[in-house]
């Protein structure tokens, strides 16, 4: 989680987000929406761009995301799409809320409605 909270620090963002393998980061982001223009440029989004691309693989089954915040419904389909096993965060979404506009779906809402599942650990 320390990793994460760097990578949101890095962003200038309270939105960090560190891909974990064996208990080894993978890799690293923080959210880049402003700097890219792009409203999908999420942290998990980015983490998840960047691990498909270096693995060349669609399904990330056995990797661990850490998060500074509860992912978004956008961010948290895209980890379920991706077949990743856990998801560990700090804020949730109802405290992310007080400071920037969110969708408020909790991703263990989302994970009950999906046929993939992933272990959900909040902070």
């Amino acid at each position: 989680m320390r990793a994460a909270i760097e990578q949101a620090r890095q962003g200038g963002t309270p939105f960090g987000c560190v891909i974990v393998k064996k208990d080894a980061v993978v890799v690293s982001a923080h959210n880049t929406v402003a700097q890219d223009f792009d409203v999908t440029a999420h942290a998990e989004i980015n983490a998840l761009r960047k691990l498909h691309a270096q693995k060349k693989r669609v399904d990330l089954s056995g990797y661990v995301l850490y998060t500074t915040c509860e992912p978004c419904p956008m961010c948290m389909s895209a980890i379920l799409y991706a077949g990743i096993t856990t998801v560990v965060y700090g804020a949730s979404i109802s405290q992310a809320r007080q400071y920037v506009p969110q969708i408020e779906i909790a991703s263990h809402d989302l994970t009950a409605k999906s046929p993939r599942k992933a272990l959900i650990i909040p902070g």
